[in-house]
C-alpha cells in the first residue's frame, strides 16, 4: 500500500488550494517593519488580473500621471522621524489603469490588505474620483488652496484633505493614482508607530483599524473613528463593491 505517495499528493493538493486562484495575487496586510513591493512589481502583479471600469468619470483622473510636488507633507510623522523622508520618496502616483487595478495596486504598494483598500474607498467616495467632501465656508481653509469659500477640502477615492495633508491638493483631484499612493503612506506611517503625537491617547504600531479610523478623525479610537470604522467594516461585510458594474 503506497501511504507516502498518497500523503504526498494530499499535502500537494492542499497548499495548491491555498495558492492564488489564476495566478491573482491577494494583497494582505504585511506587518510593522516587513520589506514593501515597489511600484513596478505591484503593477506587474496588478495587472495579472485584468479588471473592466465601473466608473467612467474616473477615466481621465485614472489614466492621469501626476508627480508629487514637492512641498508634500511629512505625512504626520513626528518632526525629525527618520521614517518620515522614505516614505514620502515611495509616493509616485505612477500607475494607470481601472479604479480597480488602482486600488488594488495602492494596497499592494504599501502593504495592506485589498479588500479593506476597497470598503475604505466605498466609505469615502463610493469609488467616484468626483466626490469633494469637507465642505467649508471658511474663506482661511479655502485660501489655503487657492480657492474661494465655499469649498470643499477633501478630494479622490480615500478623501485625502488638502489643508490636513499639506501639498496634496489639486493633484489629489488630478490624478487617481496619486491620492491612493498618498492616502496609503500616511496609513503605513501610522501602522508602522511613527505617529507620536497620538502617545497620550493610547496609539500603538501594529493597529491597522486604529489608524484607518484615525485618518477619518483625526484622533486615536473617538467616537468619530469609532463611527467611521463601523462603516467600513459594513462594507467590508457586505463587500459592497461588487455591486458596481462594470460600464462600456
Amino acid at each position: 500500500m503506497a501511504v507516502i505517495p498518497l500523503l504526498v499528493a494530499v499535502l500537494s493538493l492542499a497548499v495548491a488550494a491555498c495558492g492564488p486562484a489564476d495566478g491573482v495575487t491577494y494583497f494582505a496586510t504585511l506587518s510593522p517593519g516587513s520589506e514593501l513591493p515597489d511600484g513596478e512589481r505591484c503593477r506587474e502583479l496588478v495587472s495579472v488580473a485584468s479588471s473592466a471600469e465601473t466608473h467612467p468619470e474616473n477615466r481621465a483622473a485614472n489614466a492621469t500621471v501626476e508627480a508629487p510636488p514637492v512641498e508634500i507633507d511629512g505625512l504626520d510623522a513626528d518632526p525629525g522621524s527618520d521614517a518620515a523622508p522614505p516614505l514620502v520618496a515611495r509616493i509616485t502616483g505612477d500607475f494607470t489603469g481601472t479604479t480597480e487595478q488602482i486600488l488594488r495596486w495602492g494596497a499592494c504598494k504599501w502593504g495592506f490588505d485589498e479588500d479593506v483598500t476597497r470598503a475604505r474607498a466605498v466609505t469615502e467616495s463610493s469609488w467616484s474620483m468626483e466626490t469633494a467632501g469637507d465642505l467649508t465656508v471658511d474663506p482661511d481653509d479655502c485660501g489655503a488652496l487657492g480657492l474661494e469659500a465655499p469649498c470643499p477640502l477633501s478630494y479622490g477615492l480615500l478623501q485625502v484633505k488638502g489643508t490636513v495633508h499639506v501639498g496634496t491638493y489639486p493633484a489629489s483631484t488630478r490624478a487617481t493614482a496619486f491620492g491612493v499612493d498618498y492616502a496609503m503612506a500616511w496609513l503605513r506611517a501610522c501602522y508602522e508607530g511613527h505617529f507620536h503625537w497620538l502617545d497620550d491617547q493610547g496609539y500603538e504600531a501594529g493597529d491597522e483599524w486604529g489608524c484607518i479610523g484615525a485618518w477619518f478623525s483625526g484622533e486615536w479610537w473617538d467616537r468619530g473613528a469609532d463611527g467611521y470604522v463601523d462603516e467600513v467594516r459594513r462594507h467590508l461585510d457586505d463587500r459592497t463593491w461588487e455591486e458596481y458594474r462594470p460600464v462600456e
